[in-house]
């Protein structure tokens, strides 16, 4: 990583009279340059580094032939978990005043002081991170240097299936047609920062598969659609984009779901799973990346037998004994503030790992990755087996599951209620939730969804520019020509007599006489005040008209009796 000369030239000179005094050196000099330069002549000799680590205790020497077999480098976080202990910050003049050096206080500080190992700030791919390591040049000891045989990675074992199991299929992308259906009718108002409001949250809930209504399952639903553009901030709505909407929605159910989950998959911190894990409480302004914990997830899953029943436990123990960093790669457990949902407890340092990442990727598992079909759970409350399903395990290998289901028709019953299969033609469900209201009473999951033709869902498709004759023909469309005469007949009945009503506010005028009704309406003064004529003896008078018509009326020597 760095030479042995350009690391001692980092440490002040009060550090290299320090180390020099434990490698049993005198220095020649005062001048910081060139007693780095005498050290690192010194500490180069091939038997140097042998004799240093002789002196250092078990626990030191085991530390430098672990940082030696991860080539000579480690994060500074993970160092000083795995090596015990952390190297204090400790100025020049308290060093050289109270000869820190002589009391190291751990493993890695007796490797410190000895001028064994160094610490630096470096880029290698994940940012850049301190790192402790081990000079190039610093020649290691020949049981050191010797290659070391690799452990065989440890494999999570299958357990037996469950009695029951469940998955949710293309649910997802259905619910995600209803959201933009929902929007189409009556965009959602939303706050700065993009959430909903409660009612309109609410009302969106209502419109999901019984199963599904989760409040953050909503939230992801939402979020992917946002991403996508099917559903855009305008105005403090989310409104709905037609065109982008249409295109996704006139895929099969594969294509749809395919197009959820690589959304999910590659969507960067604009969806963050750690701040939406419901027994967690993320505070301040900390930022993680969320696409490390997914990669390492799908990473793991894809070493999985495909068909194979694994314990959710044995996957989240395998992962945190082969990468426990895996979401924070510097391996400093201290910088996010979260607690614990129910006690109000602060999770910091390693030992919270099982309480923040153990969470974090049972969330993955039993939320995102359910949600969106790439893996089954057992049917116990909370799961506590997974295996991958056809579409997981394509989607992990880059391929096409076999015997993809094909799309299905729609049921219309005579009694108007019309049965959507989940793989109907999601620009199909599009198009029948714009007339019809959805009954989910007795909803089963992976069942058809029905819905009712009624009054109020024709006259809000009229309100919205659908004719009757259209519905009647998509009706034969989406149901293969399997339409009812009896229902399409009722259809086109109600489009010949559902016009406009108009309902007006006001009073009856009644004459016993035509000839009167016809002077009243001669008379400039009463004329603009009477309107529309009933018959030859009545007419209508406005609320606003009728005290200014009664006035004139009694003035002119009428008699008027009032029902």
């Amino acid at each position: 990583m760095r030479s042995l000369l350009a690391s001692l030239n980092d440490h002040p000179i009060a550090m290299l009279r320090g180390i020099a005094e434990l490698r049993g050196v005198s220095l020649a000099t005062n001048h910081r340059t060139d007693a780095a330069a005498q050290l690192a002549a010194l500490l180069a000799e091939p038997a140097a580094t042998a004799a240093a680590l002789a002196v250092c205790s078990p626990a030191a020497q085991s530390a430098w032939r672990a940082l030696h077999a991860a080539g000579g480098r480690m994060k500074a976080g993970i160092f000083t978990r795995t090596s015990g202990g952390e190297i204090r910050a400790i100025g020049p003049g308290r060093l050289e005043r109270e000869g820190i050096w002589r009391e190291p206080e751990n493993p890695a500080e007796e490797l410190w002081y000895r001028g064994l190992i160094f610490r630096a700030f470096a880029d290698f791919g994940d940012g850049p991170l301190e790192y402790i390591y081990i000079p190039e040049d610093l020649v290691a000891p020949a049981e050191a240097a010797a290659p070391q045989a690799l452990p065989a990675a440890p494999r999570i074992a299958p357990v037996s299936a469950p009695g029951g199991a469940r998955k949710a299929q293309n649910a997802l992308a259905v619910d995600v047609c209803a959201a933009l259906a929902a929007a189409r009718e009556l965009p959602a108002q939303i706050d700065k920062t993009g959430h909903l409001r409660d009612a309109d949250a609410e009302r969106l809930t209502a419109g999901l598969l019984p199963p599904g209504r989760d409040a953050i399952r909503l939230e992801m639903l939402l979020a992917l659609a946002r991403i996508r553009g099917w559903l855009k901030p305008d105005r403090g709505r989310l409104v709905l984009d037609t065109g982008s909407a249409t295109a996704w929605l006139r895929l099969t159910p594969w294509e749809q779901m395919s197009a959820l989950f690589k959304t999910w998959r590659d969507v960067g911190d604009t969806w963050n799973d750690l701040r939406h894990v419901p027994t967690l409480v993320c505070e301040g302004d900390w930022r993680n990346d969320p696409g490390l914990a997914r990669r390492t997830l799908i990473q793991t899953l894809r070493a999985l037998e495909p068909t194979a029943w694994y314990a959710i436990d044995n996957l989240i123990a395998h992962i945190q004994t082969t990468n426990p960093d895996f979401q924070r790669p510097d391996g400093d457990y201290t910088r996010w503030y979260l607690r614990d949902a129910a006690t109000g407890r602060y999770l910091t340092g390693f030992e919270s790992w099982e309480d923040v990442e153990g969470r974090l990727l049972r969330f993955l598992i039993t939320g995102p990755l359910f949600w969106l079909g790439a893996v089954a759970l057992d049917a116990a409350e909370p799961p506590s087996t997974f295996r991958l399903t056809s579409f997981g395990a394509a989607w992990l290998s880059s391929t096409s599951p076999a015997g993809l289901p094909r799309p299905a028709r729609a049921v219309v019953g005579e009694d108007f209620m019309v049965a959507a299969p989940l793989t109907l033609p999601l620009i199909d469900r599009f198009r029948l939730l714009r007339f019809t209201e959805p009954q989910f009473d007795g909803y089963e999951p992976g069942q058809p969804t029905r819905h009712r033709i009624t009054r109020g869902s024709l006259a809000r498709a009229r309100a919205g520019g659908v004719k009757p004759e259209a519905i009647v023909e998509f009706l034969r469309h989406t149901s293969g020509g399997r339409l009812s005469p009896r229902v399409a007949t009722a259809l086109a009945r109600w489009g010949q007599h559902s016009g406009t009503v108009r309902i007006s506010k006001g009073a009856v005028l009644r004459v016993e006489d035509a000839s009167i009704l016809a002077a009243l309406r001669a008379d400039p003064a009463i004329a603009p005040l009477l309107g529309e004529l009933l018959s030859a003896q009545a007419v209508l008078v406005s609320e606003t008209n009728l005290p200014r018509l009664l006035a004139i009326v009694q003035e002119t020597g009428y008699t008027v009796k009032s029902d």
